[in-house]
């Protein structure tokens, strides 16, 4: 038994790559954000690259793998491919929104309301994890796989009595910066909807 060459490892990869990219659009287009194993990964994009090929066997006339092999390096032939990809995972992503994920916005809540509350300009209240209240113009928020941290312009920390009547208003400086283990709660003081 021989080992396979390194042209034929590149060939499977190429081979493989148009189902991986229309998969990577239909997870994107269709709103599909559990993670997903690397081998549920492969999966899928093998069985698209099938589907794919299908339709490059149905439109070139080039059937068997051996000739896909040996034509898969000409530039038209490999527009084509491509363009099947893109058109394979955008048609998939779009009508799996259109049936399955009607209402649904990509990423979490925390990125909804702080893409939300950015466009209007709001000022915050934010509830430390030490029993702590501020108050400040929202600048910067983390979204997404970054760190959900924010920060504030023109910060004041507010003491309250005990039937949480304002006392004082103490101004802490023009900028501050919560990391997401100081931050237990946030009150947003403007309709972000």
């Amino acid at each position: 038994m021989t080992l396979p060459s390194l042209l034929d490892i590149f060939l499977v990869i190429l081979l493989i790559i148009p189902g991986f990219i229309a998969f990577m659009l239909f997870k994107k287009l269709g709103i599909r954000e559990k993670r997903i194993s690397d081998f549920e990964t492969t999966v899928w994009s093998i069985f698209l690259s099938l589907f794919i090929y299908v339709f490059f066997s149905y439109i070139t006339g080039i059937s068997d793998i051996d000739s896909i092999r040996d034509n898969i390096f000409m530039p038209n032939n490999m527009l084509l491919i491509t363009g099947l990809a893109i058109l394979v995972g955008v048609i998939g992503g779009f009508s799996a929104r259109w049936l399955f994920r009607k209402g649904i916005m990509a990423g979490t809540c925390w990125d909804a309301c702080f893409r939300s509350a950015a466009q209007v300009g709001t000022y915050i209240l934010i509830y430390t994890t030490d029993g702590k209240e501020y108050k400040g113009e929202l600048w910067l928020a983390g979204l997404s796989e970054s760190p959900k941290e924010i920060v504030i312009r023109k910060p004041k920390v507010i003491l309250r009595d005990s039937n949480w009547r304002i006392i004082d208003e103490i101004e802490m400086g023009s900028v501050i910066l919560f990391n997401e283990k100081n931050i237990s709660r946030v009150v947003f003081l403007k309709d972000i909807a």
